[in-house]
């Protein structure tokens, strides 16, 4: 499992790599500063790989005490990134440290998914006829302390850090510098599903044929939207990573879906995704960004 998790960083150092060699022009930023962050960095995630309950792992156990200082030191140099020396990889990341953008994308990179989870669960309970205090009970139940450690866990280590320089960092300016929105959005959810599909036979996820076969059919409105929101902030990747935690983070924050509340959940996306289609033209604007983002070549 740790294993895989350290195989997940593949999509951020490939970026990395590539932006370096594409542009190796130095940002004259001082190797020290950045290694001193690099180590604040380190010595803040790690007590959260040590101790998250996915790994499964015994801290006493010095295997797994090295693959997990491993898996902070990738995440602490992605971060730390945003202070590298060659000009293409700071241009890459440098907007994972721009923090000053409307608040109106931090409530909706935050709260958006959690409020689909939350609204389809509400109104599964109401159309099938359950009380929906049962429903309450359960929200009433999480400890809030322990939820924000699990974000933090999963914003550091659980996936947005590993994958998102790559996927809207990296290869939806590029794509979009070629097409619109919508059809960049198609291309890039085809790779990004396509990543994931080897966690269903390391054990990550339960092997399921039709699980894997619907990625690839249901991936679509949510992929939009992730455009839509990068998009919309001006392509900042502090914001994607966000959306990406939140994500991955609430429904296991959140009580339980009933099957019921998931394709109530799956409508509820598709119509958000229909609705900032129309209302940005995704079909045919084509946005505009720093320099960082245009397309290679």
């Amino acid at each position: 499992m740790l294993i895989g998790v350290i195989g997940a960083f593949g999509p951020a150092i490939g970026a990395i790599f590539i932006s370096g060699i594409l542009n190796e022009k130095p940002t004259g930023i001082p190797p020290l500063r950045r290694w001193g962050v690099f180590v604040l960095l380190f010595c803040v995630i790690f007590p959260f790989a040590l101790y998250w309950q996915l790994l499964n792992g015994n801290p006493a156990d010095p295997v797994f005490f090295a693959l997990c200082a491993i898996l902070v030191a990738l995440s602490a140099f992605v971060i730390s990134c945003v202070l590298a020396r060659r000009r293409g990889v700071r241009d890459l990341m440098s907007s994972l440290s721009a923090w000053r953008v409307s608040p109106v994308w931090y409530v909706i990179a935050l709260a958006a998914w959690p409020l689909l989870i939350i609204a389809s669960s509400l109104l599964d309970f109401l159309f099938s006829g359950q009380p929906v205090l049962s429903y309450a009970a359960g929200l009433m139940t999480i400890e809030p302390l322990s939820a924000v450690i699990l974000f933090c866990t999963i914003f550091f280590l659980g996936g947005p850090l590993q994958e998102e320089p790559g996927w809207r960092g990296f290869a939806l300016p590029q794509l979009q510098g070629i097409y619109n929105p919508v059809v960049a959005s198609i291309f890039l959810g085809f790779l990004w599903q396509l990543w994931h599909v080897p966690l269903y036979f390391t054990g990550f996820y339960p092997f399921d044929t039709w699980a894997i076969a619907s990625r690839f059919i249901w991936f679509l409105p949510g992929v939009i939207v992730y455009t839509w929101l990068f998009n919309r902030s001006g392509g900042n990747l502090l914001i994607a990573v966000l959306f990406h935690a939140s994500i991955d983070a609430f429904p296991q924050i959140l009580p339980a879906q009933t099957s019921g509340a998931a394709f109530v959940f799956d409508l509820l996306l598709l119509v958000w995704a229909v609705i900032v289609i129309g209302t940005d033209k995704m079909w045919k604007s084509r946005p505009v960004f720093h320099a960082a983002h245009s397309p290679v070549g």
